[in-house]
């Protein structure tokens, strides 16, 4: 195993807040009340085209043209980078590792993140819903990824924090990993039976060593 690909939006950084400030703020408006707590865990993951489709299917494309000026807005404001990722990400760099994102976010707004976490130049490739036909759960952006950078199944795994992560991994027939903090809940987290989870950043060197001795 010697590559890693990273979901963002709540795996590397963390916008959870932002985004449920953001649908709350936007369902208020356009539908009358926020959403409750399982109608947040239902739309993680999906597009910002559908998350606003799903508040108000009649006028989700306005909504959605606001929502991005809004997100842009606050976005450096209220985000960070959860604990340790930054510098799991520099020390996996450092060792040579070689890591890329696959993403269901924009290119703008994914490059908006990286530059303010500082961490744009450790990726060799990454992947946003503007690159690909199916956004995850589809494999095709893990599997554009694999081509890119000529990997074999065994080579890699990938890291996210939603259903739609892990289902795009195992239909990619990769090894996967879901975040601790995955907004989605312990019970989901287990129903999802994602290979590892991981229970800190830090956790991830253990998987890499662990990989790379079952391939020895």
């Amino acid at each position: 195993m010697n590559a890693v690909i990273f979901d963002f939006d709540g795996t590397i950084i963390n916008t959870n807040e932002l985004i449920k400030e953001g649908l709350n703020s936007f369902a208020e408006k356009y539908r009358g009340y926020k959403l409750v707590t399982e109608e947040h865990r239902m739309l993680v993951g999906r597009t910002l085209e559908d998350q606003m489709a799903y508040i108000n299917p009649h006028k989700w494309q306005l909504m959605s043209n606001h929502f991005k000026i809004w997100y842009a807005h606050n976005h450096n404001a209220k985000t960070c980078a959860f604990p340790g990722m930054i510098r799991l990400i520099k020390e996996l760099y450092e060792q040579g590792v070689r890591l890329a994102i696959v993403s269901n976010n924009s290119t703008a707004s994914l490059d908006m993140g990286l530059k303010h976490l500082g961490i744009e130049t450790y990726f060799e490739y990454v992947i946003t819903r503007d690159d690909v036909d199916e956004t995850k759960p589809s494999p095709e952006g893990i599997k554009k990824v694999m081509e890119l950078m000529n990997l074999q199944n065994h080579e890699l795994i990938y890291i996210g924090d939603t259903a739609g992560d892990i289902y795009a991994a195992k239909n990619a027939e990769i090894a996967n990993a879901i975040v601790g903090w995955s907004s989605i809940g312990a019970d989901a987290i287990m129903r999802l039976q994602p290979d590892y989870v991981l229970r800190s950043a830090s956790h991830l060197h253990d998987i890499i060593r662990e990989k790379k001795c079952e391939v020895a």
